[in-house]
């Protein structure tokens, strides 16, 4: 089992600016807490830092280290560098809090959606993101709602299916509210640093997957390009006397394996008609599909589609190993159209 070192987090560099001093510098302090062994000044490997690279004595240190040098420093130095330290800890156990913050964000915002022109976020995740209960989340929105301006329902907030749903004011206004009233300094701690990094966090997620489908909308015109607008499976070809509705298939769905989503070599041109024929047959869009799926689908219904079944081994050759996100523990937005 790999040793815990999540505690050493504060780089050589870093401590040495805020004691305003230089790297070698540093060392040579280093240096002279370890020659006597016998002296009060105690500094251990392992315990307030661990290194980098021992080789090129490169470190990392832990809090209770970086204020082991510091205390020493104001001991021998003529000013005193103590409120540095505490002001450089201070900002530097900000930074981690928010990105803990950043990557609970990140692993729960599944949910995360556009609705009536806004992105929404289920209350489930963000109970999960706020580290609360849904008790509490419930105070949180009625002691806004009691407030001079309440949250508007479509604008931040809306129910969905019987699901309550926060948009990206409604969220904002929510951590504001619980790092006020909280009544753990910790808990209220981690809501402000949600206030601080949540929407911003919310919003390069949200560029993020708009990026990601323009490329899937880019690999479907160029799939049904190669493909000539002819489906796969009837082959029957668009055309002036011809026409009907052509679809690019996710052969892996783009819900279990995002990373294939703007894989030209995943999609394939159909009818629209056979697109939801497969799609009601395998149980719905919201189902889970793979090569395997398509196969089965052309065994029973369209056992003559030779080409598409060559088509659906080839791709299976290159992406049958391929994990669904389920096993990753990949959070993604819903699938693509």
């Amino acid at each position: 089992m790999a040793k815990d070192t999540s505690s050493f987090t504060i780089k050589e560099k870093d401590l040495a600016d805020a004691l305003g001093i230089s790297v070698s510098k540093l060392d040579k302090i280093i240096a002279f807490f370890e020659s006597d062994p016998n002296d009060e000044w105690d500094l251990r490997e392992n315990d307030h830092y661990i290194y980098l690279n021992k080789k090129l004595q490169e470190r990392i240190f832990a809090e209770h280290g970086a204020f082991a040098i510091a205390k020493y420093m104001d001991s021998v130095e003529p000013k005193s560098l103590w409120d540095n330290i505490v002001e450089f800890i201070t900002k530097h156990k900000e930074k981690l809090r928010n990105a803990f913050v950043r990557r609970k964000i990140h692993e729960n915002c599944s949910s995360l959606s556009p609705r009536n022109n806004r992105y929404f976020l289920s209350k489930k995740d963000a109970v999960n993101i706020f580290c609360t209960s849904y008790a509490r989340l419930n105070r949180a929105f009625d002691s806004i709602q009691r407030s001079e301006r309440p949250l508007v329902k479509f604008e931040d907030f809306d129910d969905f299916d019987g699901v309550r749903y926060y948009s990206l004011s409604g969220f904002d206004r929510l951590s504001r509210e619980l790092a006020q009233s909280l009544t753990m300094k910790d808990r209220r701690e981690w809501c402000k640093a949600v206030e601080v990094v949540g929407k911003k966090t919310l919003n390069l997620i949200i560029d993020a997957e708009t990026a990601r489908q323009k490329e899937i909308t880019k690999a479907k015109a160029a799939a049904k390009k190669r493909d000539k607008e002819t489906c796969q499976i009837t082959r029957s070809k668009y055309g002036k006397s011809n026409k009907f509705n052509l679809a690019a298939h996710h052969i892996y769905s783009d819900r279990d394996y995002p990373d294939l989503a703007a894989c030209i070599d995943n999609l394939m041109t159909l009818n629209e008609e056979v697109h939801k024929e497969f799609h009601s047959w395998n149980g719905g869009t919201q189902k889970s599909c793979t090569a395997d799926e398509m196969i089965n689908f052309l065994m029973e219904r369209y056992p003559d589609a030779e080409e598409a079944l060559l088509k659906l081994y080839k791709v299976k050759t290159l992406f049958g190993q391929h994990s669904p996100k389920s096993a990753l523990g990949y959070k993604s937005f819903p699938p693509a159209a």
